[in-house]
């Protein structure tokens, strides 16, 4: 991967990614929004929401909402990326809803603790998890707070403080919502190389990643 020449396209992107949690609805999508009832019109997470259901990535639970505050767990984030990109491709039709993706992301040597211990599939996601998680996607092996730099150095995150675009501003320790889960892998399709890649064997070589 040529990281330099990413970095210019990332760059080019950087100034629509300040304004994407606020980004509006088009008109024509707002009835299909409303779908789930507790999707509140005029949120922040309205059109991600939407993008989400346009492109069969999202089902929403079985009361017909979407839940966009809770805490996302690691089950609903790898299902949701790799829907993102596979669309219908990976899916379990018998056994536990999310054993497909799982032996999806072990293929493609994705860093998922619920491979292994079914319990963490259910356990809410940590940002810095989700950070290696989506430089996984971009076919390089980055962990921590290298994983973290990555994204906000090639413009896949902004941190979760808008004023703090720093390592410490993204809070990896944190746990992530829903709706933020949905907007991180909204991001990747946009801004990222396109499709999701292999994680290399071998750690990447932090030096590589351009100074935020």
């Amino acid at each position: 991967m040529k990281m330099k020449s990413k970095f210019i396209k990332a760059l080019t992107a950087s100034t629509l990614l300040l304004g994407l949690l606020g980004a509006s609805l088009p008109s024509g999508a707002q009835a299909a929004s409303t779908a789930f009832t507790d999707v509140r019109q005029g949120s922040w997470y309205e059109a991600t929401v939407q993008w989400g259901l346009t492109h069969n990535m999202i089902k929403g639970y079985r009361d017909g909402t979407f839940q966009p505050n809770k805490l996302v767990t690691e089950a609903e984030f790898l299902a949701m990326l790799l829907r993102a990109f596979e669309g219908d491709a990976v899916s379990s039709p018998a056994g536990y809803w999310a054993d497909a993706y799982y032996n999806r992301a072990h293929e493609l040597n994705y860093p998922v603790t619920g491979s292994k211990n079914a319990a963490a599939r259910n356990q809410p996601l940590l940002r810095k998890q989700v950070a290696e998680l989506l430089t996984s996607a971009e076919g390089v092996h980055f962990n921590g707070d290298d994983a973290i730099s990555y994204l906000l150095a090639f413009g896949l995150a902004q941190g979760k403080k808008t004023d703090d675009f720093s390592i410490k501003g993204f809070d990896g320790a944190g746990k992530l919502t829903r709706a933020e889960a949905l907007q991180f892998i909204k991001n990747l399709t946009e801004y990222g190389v396109g499709g999701l890649l292999e994680r290399p064997a071998e750690p990447s070589d932090p030096r590589d990643i351009p100074q935020i």
